[in-house]
């Protein structure tokens, strides 16, 4: 009898953080961050205010997540992963609350700062930290499939509020929406403070990793800081959020003159589609190697915008706008998934928190001046035509860059394991 409980296989807890974790992106940056464009027309329409200085929000969130991820390594030192998971949801739910209670734009762009800190505590790169203390194995697939929680969680959202923003008689609607969001928040914050373990075995984990997944055990970060490869994938993965072309070729193709109905169909492609491929490239990762699934990203991406600059009005311009919805979404996990496999991969265990947070707050910049910088063009010459070259040539040296950078790090992982 006793030799049937030894071989009874204890539970492992880690599939409780993955269910964690996976929450804290379906809620927090599904409910909060990836559906909030929904709330920019009645919101503007209701107060009255510009669309233009509506979204500096926008600005306010993304300057504020890349100036606490920098700090993010020291803050899990000091106080954990669980409080600061808590604390980054209690941050979604006073940005909601803000959003709901403002009669005046500065509570808005307070609730944007709550978001970008939310963000920066309860987001992607938290849960990658996570993610990577917990698991050994098959981590790209296992990212994949808890990050496609954000694309679930946006959908539900959208579900879940538009009733509400939309009311019939009721220009403020919304405020009911950000009242519905901040109670779903609170009650999942409840949750992740209930299952989180901040526990022992997280430090002795660490170190089983690096024997299960490879012997590279990566560079101390003061050394990774004089390395010229870094700085390139660095500048690289910048450059790929900077010239991503997911937040033009919506307006694009209206200009271009297809009807709303298809126009609506290629987002919905790209949404749907991201969080397929979101695990498809995770799955590349653990099968064929970095390099495979970085390529796979970025080609996709490069040749999506050659597709767009060929786009017009015709049988054939659809089946091109169709395919190349279907290679952004390809690309796009290249700012998601692949930042903490890329990081890991090439720079090691050793420096991950630090190089992680270095790296998700400069891509941050690149997300949060892309649409400027990409209208840009498009205020001065009614149209994206400069954008489009301009960012498929970037694509290009991304490519070559990113590759160069991967082989030196690998030679010099090679002479290392020697």
């Amino acid at each position: 009898m006793k030799a049937v409980f030894e071989k009874k296989e204890k539970f492992d807890y880690k599939w409780i953080i993955a269910l964690v974790s996976g929450l804290v992106l379906f809620v927090g940056v599904g409910f909060c961050s990836s559906a909030k464009n929904i709330f920019i027309a009645p919101i503007t329409s209701a107060i009255g205010v510009s669309r233009s200085a509506f979204t500096l929000s926008d600005t306010f969130r993304y300057a504020t997540t890349a100036i606490v991820t920098m700090f993010l390594d020291r803050l899990i030192n000091r106080f954990g992963i669980r409080k600061l998971l808590v604390a980054g949801m209690l941050c979604y739910v006073i940005s909601s609350l803000l959003n709901a209670f403002a009669t005046s734009l500065w509570m808005f762009y307070l609730g944007g700062v709550f978001l970008g800190i939310g963000i920066s505590l309860a987001a992607i790169t938290m849960v990658s930290i996570i993610i990577n203390r917990w698991f050994t194995q098959n981590i790209g697939t296992i990212l994949g499939v808890i990050m496609a929680s954000n694309a679930i969680g946006s959908a539900v959202a959208i579900w879940l509020f538009k009733p509400l923003i939309y009311e019939v008689g009721n220009p403020f609607g919304y405020r009911n929406a950000y009242f519905l969001n901040a109670a779903i928040v609170a009650v999942a914050t409840i949750v992740i403070a209930i299952l989180y373990r901040d526990n022992k075995s997280e430090k002795a984990q660490s170190t089983d990793t690096k024997k299960k997944r490879s012997s590279w055990d990566g560079f101390e970060y003061d050394e990774l800081k004089r390395k010229v490869s870094f700085y390139v994938v660095v500048i690289c993965l910048f450059a790929a959020c900077l010239t991503s072309l997911f937040s033009i070729a919506t307006p694009h193709y209206d200009d271009v003159g297809f009807d709303p109905a298809f126009v609506t169909l290629t987002a919905s492609v790209v949404s749907i589609g991201l969080g397929v491929s979101k695990v498809g490239i995770g799955v590349i990762y653990d099968k064929f190697g970095l390099r495979t699934a970085v390529n796979t990203c970025l080609v996709a991406d490069l040749v999506s915008k050659v597709l767009i600059m060929l786009v017009t009005v015709s049988a054939t311009g659809k089946v091109l706008a169709i395919a190349q919805s279907i290679l952004k979404s390809v690309a796009m996990p290249i700012e998601t998934v692949m930042v903490s496999i890329i990081v890991f991969d090439l720079f090691g265990d050793k420096s991950f928190n630090k190089a992680l947070a270095v790296v998700t707050s400069v891509f941050t910049v690149g997300q949060a001046i892309n649409q400027p910088v990409l209208n840009l063009p498009f205020d001065f010459l009614g149209s994206y035509t400069l954008s489009f070259i301009a960012s498929t040539v970037v694509s290009v040296i991304v490519v070559v860059l990113m590759n160069l950078a991967i082989s030196s790090i690998r030679k010099e992982q090679r002479l290392r394991s020697k």
